[in-house]
């Protein structure tokens, strides 16, 4: 059996460490990749303290979901990728073999994508999870529910007078909600962020930013000056504890949606003091795991280098790792650990 090196968690809350695992085979329906850039994202810190998706039963986890890379080996029933194609795609969370942290990883076909012409191989490396949990929470009926042009059966919708609130629109998943929310037309895009990033936002989006430095009772005001009582869509993309004050935003005399991404958080909420709620309201989490809703990952991932080359979607920001080196890495997870937020990672694996 041919094996790889890999950077992987063998036990919870120690440092991840160099390991050699054994090379995957593609089954039907995936393609083997040839990991030449993984990317790192906050959750893979709770991968290595908490054995985060993985389960401890499961260790060695290995770690980092976004994967650009080229096909070397095509599983049966594959007809849409050659060998040879350089693609970019989103691992399991929950299956090693799939993720990018080693040399050579196993890809769904349709949680794929040719590389675009438009970006490089470290850009089109931030586009991958991050967009389309973004997307899975602004416009599907898993997240906020407003209508995707993508969706087979699309239904109308007045976009130009809907508002939304992305709570952390400086967040990776919050630009690229708010890209999206441009995208599809909605008029009102507010977003609580840092003043300081307010001209930047405005750039990708955002009619309206509201300091978050502000108490909550001062952003609910803004945000009721804004909307006033119409407003139906919240999306908190803050790792927050408390999901009362996004819910405060609501409309008191319409049905609205909010929309946590904190999924390792509970479901905090003081229901006496989310205001007077005439119609209720919707309270939506999920798990980006394409594999639980298949139908709009792969439109999605068709989608996707069009969405890029056309400017819809824009790379974030990076720094790099060269090779699997696990005190670098150590490093970073450190950093998300202790609360704070550099730049995300790529780790160039093999050579791009």
């Amino acid at each position: 059996m041919s094996v790889q090196k890999a950077i992987a968690v063998v036990a919870t809350a120690q440092p991840v460490k160099l390991i050699e695992r054994p090379i995957p085979k593609p089954g039907p329906g995936q393609v083997l990749v040839k990991v030449s850039i993984a990317g790192l994202n906050p959750h893979d810190a709770l991968v290595r303290e908490i054995a985060y998706f993985v389960g401890k039963d499961n260790l060695p986890g290995v770690l980092a979901i976004d994967i650009v890379g080229k096909v070397v080996e095509l599983g049966e029933n594959v007809n849409t990728f050659r060998i040879g194609d350089e693609v970019m795609g989103q691992g399991d969370p929950v299956v090693s073999d799939t993720k990018g942290s080693q040399e050579y990883a196993v890809l769904d076909a349709d949680f794929i994508a040719p590389l675009p012409s438009s970006v490089s191989p470290d850009q089109a490396d931030t586009i991958i999870l991050n967009p389309l949990t973004a997307y899975v929470a602004v416009l599907t009926p898993l997240g906020l529910d407003i209508p995707s042009p993508l969706a087979a059966s699309a239904r109308e919708f007045d976009y130009k007078n809907a508002g939304i609130v992305i709570i952390g629109g400086s967040s990776s998943c919050g630009r690229f909600a708010i890209q999206l929310a441009k995208w599809v037309g909605i008029g009102t895009i507010v977003t609580v962020a840092g003043k300081h990033g307010e001209a930047d936002l405005k750039s990708i989006g955002a009619t309206h930013v509201i300091d978050r430095s502000l108490p909550d009772e001062d952003i609910q005001r803004e945000v009721r000056n804004i909307v006033g009582d119409d407003l139906l869509y919240v999306l908190d993309c803050n790792n927050r504890a408390d999901h009362t004050p996004g819910i405060r935003m609501l409309s008191n005399s319409k049905k609205g949606t909010m929309v946590p991404l904190a999924v390792s958080r509970p479901n905090t909420v003081d229901e006496t003091k989310v205001g007077p709620k005439q119609q209720g309201y919707n309270f939506r989490k999920f798990v980006c795991r394409p594999a639980l809703f298949r139908e709009i990952a792969a439109q999605f991932y068709k989608a996707l280098p069009s969405l890029i080359d056309d400017g819809v979607l824009k790379p974030t920001s990076f720094e790099v790792i060269e090779g699997l080196d696990a005190d670098k890495i150590n490093a970073q997870l450190d950093k998300w650990r202790d609360g704070q937020w550099p730049s995300r990672v790529n780790i160039h694996v093999s050579e791009t």
